[in-house]
């Protein structure tokens, strides 16, 4: 199978700057129509519907980690940070550090997912009882399962020995200046408005680290596979319902992409038109045993 090649790729990836747009779009009309309509039955399906949103901007984020947003590099991630990265508060040239190493290893005890993502979780690319599944998700929802995973990263990156061995990261100037002018403007919304600024937080953030993390950790396990198993990702095949939650912008198309990363998502289908795809409705088998 091959997929178009890099030097065809157009200046800007048109598909995915608009699907961008859109999803901002989409959060910031949530965001603001909650503000002016704040009440309980508001607040909780906004949370909902923002994670969702939060998810997929994350899946076009990390096109563009393999700079699938512009050929220009810089220009890449001065457009993925200004719109994603310091908003959902991860530099796209960090996580390009740790994602690019999964993809080279893919499986191995050097993996990233596995040496940081999963490590001292109930999770091990296998099904689980209930009980231990349940334990997985609410460390996912309540933070416990991030802060083991920072505290890894820590470790590791201080570690001579470790077997992260992450390239340097090169932030340009401009990361710096919108961090500045975002942080900036908070601050002058928090002292004109401070309940406001708290409500969108409790918007923004709550959803951003709990329900965000929770739904992309779901769909890391999912697409990965045991280190024993002949193959080490997997592609699904989602209805309606998983495209929303859980595999938007053709995520699902996993393995193809860890073959072809310059393959941007909204050429997918149409280079790999006779793929083999679990079905979404299968889910729950990967998660979940069928035992307590």
């Amino acid at each position: 199978m091959s997929g178009p090649a890099d030097d065809a790729s157009p200046r800007l990836h048109g598909p995915t700057i608009a699907a961008i747009l859109i999803e901002v779009a989409v959060c910031v009309a949530v965001v603001g129509l909650t503000l002016s309509h704040w009440h309980a039955w508001t607040v909780v399906p906004a949370m909902l519907v923002i994670a969702t949103r939060q998810h997929a901007l994350f899946i076009l984020y990390h096109d563009a980690v393999h700079y699938n947003v512009a050929r220009n590099r810089r220009l890449n991630d001065l457009l993925t940070n200004a719109l994603i990265g310091l908003p959902q508060l991860v530099p796209v040239q960090l996580y390009r550090r740790l994602h690019l190493a999964h993809h080279a290893r893919l499986g191995s005890d050097a993996d990233p997912e596995r040496l940081l993502l999963y490590r001292d979780q109930p999770w091990d690319y296998r099904p689980l009882p209930l009980r231990k599944l349940v334990a997985q998700l609410m460390g996912d929802l309540l933070l416990l399962n991030n802060v083991r995973t920072l505290r890894h990263f820590g470790r590791e990156l201080r570690d001579p020995a470790s077997k992260l061995q992450l390239p340097k990261a090169h932030y340009h100037p401009e990361l710096w200046l919108f961090a500045v002018l975002y942080a900036g403007a908070l601050a002058a919304w928090a002292i004109a408005e401070p309940l406001t600024v708290l409500r969108f937080a409790l918007l923004w953030v709550v959803p951003l680290f709990t329900l965000t993390q929770a739904i992309q950790k779901v769909r890391s396990f999912v697409e990965h596979a045991p280190i024993d198993a002949p193959e080490l990702s997997y592609s699904w095949r989602p209805g309606w319902l998983g495209r929303l939650l859980i595999w938007p912008y053709h995520i699902n198309y996993h393995r193809e992409h860890h073959l072809h990363p310059k393959v941007p998502w909204y050429r997918l289908p149409r280079a790999f038109p006779a793929v083999e795809q679990r079905p979404g409705r299968t889910l729950w088998r990967v998660l979940w045993n069928g035992r307590w």
